[in-house]
């Protein structure tokens, strides 16, 4: 069987887009399993995108080829690439798309708030190349839908076998974009931030659950306070807070939406505390 492909794109589903970076892939694979993960990325949103790749890849056979397509600067002199880490390979512009994937893989951990694209030496176990070999491209090339005409080709044939180095130039570095990371003061007190909305409108952060202390906690946005953490959504039937399925810190609001009725957007500040003499048991109030 030949190796699951998936599709990450800002497409939408109203236009014959994603359907055509399919029929692409099957003109060159008729046997390919193809999967949709999300095509309703906001348009542009590059660290949506990245995100949300990063949640699902691990859930994949570790021979899938991710193809992630949200590209302001289609036609410009942005690269191509595909990479191959040990959870998969992955096939996108060199734009930050891939910042999440890789980074778990970096020994240093960054933790600036700010968010702009930087060049990161790729460690040993990541190879990537230059999408530059034209004899993997469609014949006729458009400026303006490389996710068709260059990475759905390419896509097709890694997953026939064609070895990762024939489609391109070897490169050792990417272009990511820093993660903010939650820091912890003198005090104990986690200072973190809203990395990410998700459909249901719940507050997903960039505090996972190995940084949250044993004790109790009080997690505070956007001026509410919320003590303790529920199991599950419906544990409260106010605004709670949890682990999710991600394995970030969530605010949530059952049969809600947290963001929308607190107005918190990304990058909203998030501050998690800690009360003495109570275990961080998982309160069971609603």
């Amino acid at each position: 069987m030949a190796p699951v492909i998936t599709l990450t794109t800002d497409f939408g589903v109203g236009d014959g887009y994603a359907a055509g970076m399919k029929g692409v892939i099957l003109s060159v694979n008729p046997q390919a399993v193809i999967v949709d993960i999300c095509h309703t990325i906001k348009p542009q949103d590059i660290k949506q995108a990245a995100f949300i790749i990063s949640t699902v890849h691990s859930s994949f056979p570790k021979d899938t080829i991710h193809v992630v397509v949200i590209d302001p600067c289609v036609g410009g002199d942005r690269r191509g690439v595909a990479v191959r880490t040990p959870d998969g390979c992955y096939i996108a512009p060199d734009n930050g798309l891939l910042s999440h994937v890789i980074t778990e893989y970096l020994s240093e951990i960054r933790t600036s708030k700010r968010t702009e694209i930087r060049t990161v030496k790729l460690p040993n176990t990541i190879k990537a190349v230059s999408l530059t070999n034209r004899e993997y491209w469609r014949s006729e090339v458009s400026p303006t839908f490389h996710g068709r005409d260059i990475f759905a080709p390419v896509a097709a044939h890694l997953s026939l076998g064609i070895p990762l180095e024939a489609v391109g130039d070897s490169i050792d570095s990417l272009n990511l974009f820093t993660i903010p990371k939650p820091h912890r003061n003198k005090r104990g007190v986690i200072a973190g931030c809203a990395l990410h909305i998700d459909t249901f409108g719940n507050i997903i952060t960039n505090i996972r659950k190995k940084d949250i202390p044993e004790t109790a906690i009080i997690v505070e946005i956007a001026g509410k306070k919320i003590r303790g953490l529920s199991e599950y959504y419906a544990q409260r039937k106010s605004l709670c807070t949890l682990i999710g399925s991600s394995g970030y810190l969530e605010i949530a609001l059952p049969n809600g939406s947290a963001a929308s009725t607190f107005g918190v957007k990304v990058g909203d500040g998030v501050r998690v505390t800690t009360y003495i003499g109570v275990t961080n048991n998982l309160e069971r109030r609603v």
